[in-house]
């Protein structure tokens, strides 16, 4: 009966997945979302490093999330 509801079966879903920046490396993404929900800052090589890696896995793009003004400037 339920395989025969128009409006249970009216949604097409895809999934998505995440992973860490650090299980991601070899890999690479079309698109990449890098959140930085904790102020960090660039004078850290331990942040340097997580943050190279994650940007670096990008192909075609990158957005980043949650980071402060001052990373952009």
């Amino acid at each position: 009966a339920i395989k025969n509801d128009k409006y249970y079966n009216a949604l097409q879903v895809k999934f998505s997945y995440a992973v860490t920046c650090h299980k991601s490396q070899g890999g690479q993404w079309k698109s990449v979302f890098v959140e930085q929900p904790y102020l960090a800052s660039l004078d850290q090589p331990e942040f340097v490093r997580w943050l190279y890696t994650a940007i670096t896995r990008a192909e075609e793009k990158l957005y980043l999330i949650g980071f402060n003004d001052t990373f952009y400037t």
